[in-house]
């Protein structure tokens, strides 16, 4: 599953599609200090990296999209504040 809610972080993997994205803003929506984990990602929808770079949470790890990297590079890091 491209979008996994179930730990104390939310994690994308593999291809997100624009299916994600309504799941994806409740969740940033519904949590108080969300950290994103990225490191599976593959590849995303424009709407994914629209939802991520609206709502800013911290990322953790980078995605092996090299277009969601550079459309995501200017959020807070994980233990880079």
């Amino acid at each position: 599953m491209p979008l996994d809610l179930s730990s104390d972080r939310i994690a994308l993997s593999g291809l997100c599609t624009i299916e994600e994205a309504e799941p994806l803003l409740a969740a940033l929506r519904d949590t108080a200090d969300p950290v994103v984990d990225i490191a599976g990602l593959e590849r995303a929808h424009t709407a994914i990296l629209q939802v991520l770079m609206a709502c800013r949470p911290v990322l953790s790890g980078a995605p092996r999209d090299p277009v969601a990297a550079a459309c995501l590079a200017g959020l807070d890091r994980e233990g880079h504040g």
